[in-house]
């Protein structure tokens, strides 16, 4: 009887019924839901895993040493920061993740908050149920709740992927004008998606709206600092549905706290959850989520059979089409 090859996932996640079929067929699943790095690692070994399947379980150097059988990382999501991509470049492992599964769902949220923050729905709210509309007029309202348009407006998107160029052809259907900061992204991608190519500085400077779509890094740790906040106008909102440490949240703290910016509209954090002390929440110019711009249930369902697809192709012995480390494997020598 042939033994079929064992794909772990670290954590309960969701996977559609036709997903989890298609694995079933070819691999044996197993569901580890573990509490340690120590407890991963006896469930890898027992079961002799080719892949393992991670949303947010830290993949580190010292797991993949001491699991031999592992050939893959597949991510459940797009955000990788959590492995060590280093050291699975070094070691032969594939990194995979659900590039634009999730991109319809982030691009729809960031929107979501751009209009709320726009409109000042909120504080719109807040007004009436409060019991403060007394009178029909317009000229009675407090000069607060006037909300602007977004036609003509600029935004400016920081990192031009999936995400990033979905939530561009979004502002260019509300006439905006669309900055791109991505040095790895062609000139020739941004100018036929009616963007602009220009600096992170010119971007900070010149946009109404700054939305951020990168991966979290040693590059992009951190790059959205005190320099950075202040050359944005104190007009502008800056969003963030990528990761909450490309943004050094002190630094937006004091920038909401003394008006250097007009609001932000956050869905990730340096830490999650945020602890109950955390400023962000006292800030009444803030929109805040808990890291659900990616989990729509279209979105869901996209990255379950994503995660599903790269994780077949590792156990085949293929290369996966969303590889994070591809140019690490090439650099090394590997099969790509």
């Amino acid at each position: 009887m042939e033994v079929k090859p064992s794909i772990v996932f670290a954590e309960s996640v969701y996977m559609t019924e036709e997903a989890i079929k298609r694995l079933s067929n070819a691999a044996k699943v197993v569901w580890a839901e573990c509490e340690s790095e120590k407890e991963l690692i006896e469930t890898l070994n027992r079961e002799k895993a080719k892949v393992v399947v991670s949303e947010y379980f830290p993949i580190t150097a010292r797991l993949m040493d001491s699991v031999p059988s592992l050939r893959g990382v597949v991510v459940y999501g797009v955000g990788y920061d959590h492995i060590d991509i280093e050291a699975a470049s070094e070691r032969g492992i594939y990194v995979a993740n659900a590039r634009g599964a999730n991109a319809e769902s982030v691009a729809e949220h960031v929107f979501t908050m751009i209009l709320a923050l726009s409109r000042k729905i909120f504080q719109a709210h807040s007004f009436v149920k409060e019991g403060k509309w007394r009178k029909r007029e317009e000229s009675s309202l407090p000069k607060s709740l006037t909300p602007s348009d977004l036609k003509g407006k600029t935004i400016g998107i920081i990192g031009f992927g999936a995400i990033g160029s979905r939530v561009g052809a979004i502002a260019k259907c509300f006439g905006m004008r669309v900055l791109v900061y991505d040095p790895y992204v062609p000139v020739e991608k941004v100018k036929n998606a009616g963007a602009e190519q220009v600096s992170l500085e010119t971007l900070m400077k010149s946009s109404d709206y700054v939305t951020l779509h990168c991966v979290l890094s040693d590059e992009t740790r951190g790059m959205i600092g005190e320099r950075e906040l202040k050359l944005m106008k104190p007009t502008a909102y800056l969003i963030n549905a990528s990761r909450g440490g490309v943004i050094v949240e002190e630094a937006l703290i004091r920038a909401l706290r003394e008006n250097w910016i007009a609001g932000a509209g956050l869905d990730v954090f340096a830490e999650e959850p945020l602890k109950p002390d955390n400023p962000l929440l006292r800030m009444d110019n803030v929109i805040l989520s808990p890291h659900i711009a990616g989990g729509s249930r279209e979105a869901l369902d996209n990255v379950s059979l994503t995660v599903c697809e790269e994780a077949l192709r590792i156990i085949r012995d293929e290369v996966p089409v969303n590889l994070v480390n591809r140019r690490q494997l090439k650099t090394k020598g590997y099969r790509v």
